[in-house]
């Protein structure tokens, strides 16, 4: 079991890299953390998630960094959700959930937020991040639950949430499946939308460069063979990425703006997709 949680592993940093400002302006302001002691605190929360999640977004500290701020469209994201034009935002694979406390941070009401992730040991690391188990409770802002469970009494449908959620944040999320499984996860998302023109979906993940060509990539390390099992992680480029909606468009009778662009950033990524080709990919999909 030792093995599971090998810290030898390419993404397992010792140190904490640099504090991004304004995240270090989140963890002083909203979490309380003295200034002095951010990089400590952000490093006991890693060695704890890790014996529960030994992903490389936890060893390489990509749990300290922020994403959805960094979108152009993210002012617009900030004034629905206060305004109540946009009453629901869901983060799916939230893992710590730094973009939502974000949220929360820049004036969005905590009621309109919540998260999602498969762990809830990676869930309560975020509570242990943040400072704030009792305004963000486990069962009910933050829910731990098998995204891809379709059944009846599945823990986002029994939580009200089918139907609901104006805007979807998925990060470092499509990317952890298969080619097919990738399609199940997209469209399972759509039933938690509201059915109306505007509802959005943004994200980033990785993939490889235009022309490079999509990909199986192997899972690496010992999530790579849980059960015994080999999986694999289905790398896109933009043209397969807008391929895929296409696909969840027919598949679901529903039409989609796709905005999708690649970013080539020398980055801890590199630690975990180490081709050449390896690239970010952003997008921000709005039903039409």
């Amino acid at each position: 079991m030792e093995a599971f949680f090998d810290q030898s592993v390419p993404w397992y940093l010792v140190d904490v890299p640099p504090t991004d400002p304004v995240m270090r302006k989140l963890l002083v302001e909203y979490s309380g953390i003295e200034d002095a002691k951010v990089e400590q605190h952000i490093a006991d929360i890693r060695d704890k998630a890790w014996r529960v999640a030994p992903f490389p977004c936890v060893g390489s500290f990509l749990f300290a960094e922020l994403v959805l701020s960094t979108f152009s469209v993210y002012p617009k994201i900030v004034a629905n959700l206060k305004s109540g034009a946009w009453t629901r935002y869901l983060e799916v694979g939230c893992g710590l959930g730094q973009d939502i406390r974000k949220l929360i941070h820049d004036g969005v009401p905590k009621t309109s937020v919540m998260g999602t992730d498969l762990l809830p040991g990676l869930l309560e690391s975020g509570q242990g991040l943040f400072r704030d188990a009792g305004a963000l409770p486990l069962n009910q802002s933050l829910l731990a639950a098998d995204f891809l469970d379709t059944s009846n009494d599945n823990v986002l449908s029994k939580a009200g949430l089918d139907g609901t959620v104006d805007i979807i944040h998925a990060t470092m999320f499509l990317h952890c499946f298969d080619r097919p499984t990738q399609l199940v996860a997209c469209k399972r998302i759509l039933t938690l939308l509201k059915n109306n023109p505007g509802a959005m979906i943004v994200g980033k993940q990785g993939g490889v460069a235009k022309g490079a060509g999509a990909r199986e990539h192997p899972v690496k390390g010992p999530m790579g063979q849980v059960g015994g099992v080999v999986r694999t992680n289905f790398l896109h480029d933009v043209d397969s990425f807008k391929d895929l909606w296409d696909e969840v468009g027919q598949a679901t009778g529903t039409r989609w703006d796709v905005q999708v662009g690649e970013e080539e950033v020398m980055d801890r990524g590199y630690l975990y997709f180490d081709e050449e080709e390896h690239r970010w990919l952003s997008f921000v999909l709005t039903k039409l």
